[in-house]
């Protein structure tokens, strides 16, 4: 919870006070629960909606404000915003709102005003590399936490990592993290599970760093026909980018990597026309 943000601030005060009496993902926040709206869960207000948080804000449009209480674990977005749509997944009436509840709702719709005509810049199509490290907590817990459920919970988490990294590490969480430390630069999305771009384990590349824009730029002005770098800069910047080093130069300074995006740079359009004005004016 970002009790920094604009939307606890201004223009109402708000009082944020939490809630220690639950137990709740304790681990999440050690300040405890915030109290948005009163009411039996169900009865009294109907359930709300989260967010995947796992890669949430790998877009620059995309801002994580809050979690919640809910069955997807302290990572998912309770409220939030992309581009110009704000979630508020807490669902209920006003009057069953907490006091603190109203003023920050207030003042969200006050802030968002000024993302009026933004469209997201990305769509999501994928799952981001920040979930291995829940697969991996919970592949920890099966014994205690998933204990009751733990033959489905390893058929399902098995089938998330690379087939060959559950042959060397089981399901083995210490094992499964050294893997994940060890690699997670070289990651890509495949359907619905996790592979691993062999290509860039060679390379020792990662594709979400800026120094990959920089090596295919380089390594295409010195040969425009290198294979392996066209094949990289088609999977990574996208199959419509017929010249990758004009692209990149073009674009280079506002271009940023989305995991959830489809595994893929892209360009922030806000960004570089808020940029491209600002010169006209000057």
């Amino acid at each position: 919870m970002r009790l920094d943000h604009t939307i606890f601030k201004t223009p109402l005060s708000v009082e944020v006070t939490f809630d220690k009496s639950n137990p709740w993902e304790a681990a999440a926040d050690p300040r405890g629960l915030w109290p948005v709206q009163s009411g039996a869960m169900g009865k009294q207000n109907d359930f709300g909606v989260v967010s995947d948080g796992h890669g949430f804000e790998d877009s620059p449009d995309c801002e994580r404000i809050s979690g919640g209480q809910n069955s997807k674990g302290p990572y998912a977005v309770a409220i939030g915003r992309q581009a110009n749509m704000l979630q508020w997944g807490f669902y209920c009436a006003p009057d069953r709102m907490t006091e603190s509840g109203r003023k920050a709702f207030l003042n969200a719709i006050v802030y968002m005003k000024q993302f009026d005509g933004q469209r997201p810049l990305v769509k999501k199509a994928s799952r981001s590399r920040d979930w291995l490290i829940q697969y991996i907590q919970i592949a920890r817990d099966l014994d205690t936490k998933y204990k009751q459920n733990a033959d489905s919970y390893r058929q399902w988490i098995t089938k998330q990592f690379p087939p060959i990294v559950i042959e060397k590490c089981g399901l083995d969480a210490d094992k499964l993290e050294a893997w994940r430390i060890r690699n997670v630069e070289y990651i890509r999305n495949n359907g619905r599970s996790f592979a691993m771009d062999m290509d860039l384990v060679t390379l020792k590349q990662s594709n979400r760093k800026p120094e990959f824009l920089d090596w295919v730029v380089e390594r295409l002005t010195n040969a425009p026909d290198d294979a392996l770098a066209r094949k990289l800069a088609k999977r990574y910047l996208g199959e419509d980018v017929e010249d990758p080093v004009a692209f990149i130069k073009a674009n280079r300074a506002w271009m940023f990597f989305s995991d959830t995006g489809g595994f893929r740079w892209f360009v922030d359009t806000n960004a570089k026309r808020a940029a491209t004005s600002a010169g006209r004016a000057r």
